[in-house]
């Protein structure tokens, strides 16, 4: 079964028998009676969040998972699920619900800091329109001038300072 290679070099190696599983073909979980079963099935379901999360959120086992597999699940997966390193179960149904949380509430500052960024940008592009709209009626800037300052076609900009309660120094 080996490969040619020196013969020198055969005496060191062993020829063993290895059983390989691959956890994307297993149909029927309940042969496993270890750590191995939320593992594999874990594994199994991963690339799509709702079967996940069906999953660990309605299967019994997901319960009482002994904190090794919940860290192999971790490393193999990519989550990130915390649990106290202390204890031996974990309630992996109860991680995953504050996994998720966790998410939302990450999820959520980064909107709101987003959301502040945005305003604060259109905040002041308002204030540069504004600015530009009182030079422009004060006839201290020529509407086209006015109007390339803030990126706008002539007609756009008369519009604008118009709905802005400003008037172009023609009208005044």
């Amino acid at each position: 079964m080996m490969p040619h290679m020196d013969e020198r070099f055969r005496p060191f190696i062993n020829d063993y028998r290895i059983n390989l599983l691959n956890p994307l073909e297993i149909t029927d979980f309940s042969k496993f009676k270890t750590g191995l079963k939320p593992l594999f099935e874990v594994l199994k379901n991963a690339s799509d969040e709702g079967k996940l999360n069906d999953l660990i959120t309605k299967d019994e086992t997901f319960t009482r998972v002994d904190v090794e597999t919940v860290a192999a699940i971790n490393l193999f997966v990519g989550t990130d699920i915390k649990y106290d390193e202390k204890e031996e179960v974990v309630n992996m149904c109860k991680a995953w619900d504050d996994h998720k949380k966790l998410g939302i509430q990450e999820g959520m500052k980064q909107g709101i800091q987003q959301g502040i960024q945005q305003g604060m940008k259109q905040g002041m592009q308002q204030g540069r329109c504004l600015e530009v709209y009182s030079l422009v009626q004060d006839g201290i800037l020529d509407p086209e001038v006015g109007a390339s300052r803030v990126s706008m076609s002539l007609d756009d900009f008369a519009d604008a300072m118009q709905k802005a309660g400003y008037k172009l120094p023609e009208m005044v």
